[in-house]
């Protein structure tokens, strides 16, 4: 008898599932007398390049430090399209990281305020030529309160400095 209703359950299951699927249907997300138009393409005539990126903890981390930052800041440069390739013509302008403090933390920690907060501080040389124009700095912290049940805050927290950093470098060729 248990093996009949088992059965009946698992087929009832299953035509529900069935039914909910026909019953949403497909819509179509183009009417037909639209036309296509891709998002324009972001440039920017500041090229900036991501030459090198330190470690300054002077520990190894779980997280390769030195990949993020530097992954986050070009992601953040191509969004703008500042990113520098091989096929621009001209001197770019270089962004040398220094990941100067990094806290993974931990979401199960940072309910309880300051013991599982997610760091990062970083220092950022802006330079041309071989000429130094600026220092960047950035710090965030996600901690109880804010992004208090963020799963792998500390690649948040990455990000954030990085569209940081990038937005006070742009600010200084303006």
């Amino acid at each position: 008898m248990a093996g009949k209703i088992r059965f009946l359950a698992l087929i009832f299951v299953a035509i529900a599932l069935c039914a909910c699927s026909i019953w949403r249907g497909s819509k179509d997300t183009q009417a037909d007398n639209e036309v296509y138009t891709p998002k324009p393409v972001v440039s920017s005539p500041y090229k900036v390049k991501v030459a090198q990126v330190y470690n300054d903890t002077h520990k190894v981390h779980d997280v390769d430090v030195v990949g993020l930052l530097w992954d986050d800041m070009e992601e953040s440069l191509k969004k703008r399209g500042m990113l520098w390739d091989e096929k621009t013509q001209g001197e770019p302008y270089v962004l040398e990281g220094h990941v100067l403090y990094f806290k993974e933390g931990d979401m199960a920690e940072r309910c309880v305020p300051y013991l599982g907060d997610s760091v990062l501080a970083v220092r950022v040389e802006l330079s041309q030529g071989g000429q130094h124009l600026a220092t960047i700095q950035s710090k965030r912290r996600i901690s109880f309160g804010r992004g208090m049940f963020t799963r792998r805050a500390w690649n948040k927290v990455f990000r954030e400095v990085s569209e940081d950093v990038v937005d006070q470098a742009v600010r200084k060729f303006q």
